[in-house]
């Protein structure tokens, strides 16, 4: 059973520029300690460069584009690096109180949707090994109100995911659903976050970390029809799902492995002639 749930890797934060100006742009590739820096700064600034290209073809004005960089930066800091808002403030180089602002910007009602979405999926990793029962849920997500998980619950019901078994229930997975996809807009936002958790990882591990693990990053850029790109993406999506809920399959009979994540894009590069 495949449920994507990247966890950040731990690393250390370095102080966060909010705004470069020339001196500190020039000062970019003259770090004391050596390309170490500069690596850092040269993937971080290749990442951002998509999410500027989707900004300006959104036509979001830079002041807005710098807010989401905050909020971005802040929840990896609170949700996956477990700082506190004074640990925050200081990597911000701003007071407590601003940091305080970005803290009820980032529960607002602007992240709902998709942590509804991400919720759900929560629910459907938890159960994915095994069975759990109101209790257990209840035990694995004590801040959420036993209203809002019964809600979840049916609702990954409705969809085919979990199997209610016995009274009171014990929800089991539906060995036949696979992956937690969905074309509603929230699912697909969610699964957009998991695709760049999967390739944020990926970066770091190759390109900082460069360990042992096994990875891999490949960029095909070749000419071809519709229907033969078509074709091609479907043998391609086939062989890792198989090869995926087979490999799934293995660890849940020895439990040897850990969770892993695979992420697929492609798209034409250049509009028809």
């Amino acid at each position: 059973m495949i449920w994507p749930r990247i966890s950040a890797t731990r690393a250390y934060a370095t102080s966060c520029m909010l705004a470069l100006d020339r001196d500190s742009l020039r000062g970019m590739g003259e770090s004391p300690t050596g390309g170490f820096l500069e690596l850092k700064q040269r993937v971080t600034y290749s990442l951002l460069r998509a999410a500027a290209r989707v900004g300006l073809r959104s036509g979001l004005p830079l002041k807005q584009m710098v807010s989401l960089m905050q909020l971005a930066y802040f929840r990896e800091a609170r949700e996956e690096q477990g700082h506190t808002l004074d640990a925050i403030a200081e990597l911000f180089g701003r007071s407590l109180r601003t940091v305080s602002t970005l803290h009820h910007q980032y529960r607002s009602d602007f992240f709902a949707p998709e942590e509804q979405v991400a919720f759900r999926r929560a629910i459907a990793a938890l159960v994915n090994h095994a069975p759990a029962d109101l209790g257990r849920l209840q035990a694995a997500f004590p801040d959420v109100p036993e209203a809002k998980l019964i809600e979840a619950l049916q609702d990954l019901e409705r969809g085919g995911t979990l199997l209610p078994r016995g009274d009171p229930p014990t929800w089991h997975r539906n060995p036949e659903a696979h992956e937690f996809t969905s074309t509603d807009l929230q699912a697909r936002i969610d699964g957009l976050n998991r695709q760049m958790d999967v390739l944020a990882e990926t970066i770091w591990r190759r390109l900082v970390l460069s360990d042992d693990a096994p990875t891999l990053a490949r960029t095909y850029v070749f000419h071809a029809s519709d229907r033969d790109l078509q074709a091609l993406l479907g043998a391609i999506e086939a062989l890792v799902r198989g090869g995926a809920i087979a490999a799934d399959q293995t660890y849940e009979r020895s439990g040897e492995g850990r969770q892993v994540g695979i992420t697929l894009a492609a798209t034409p590069l250049e509009e028809p002639p």
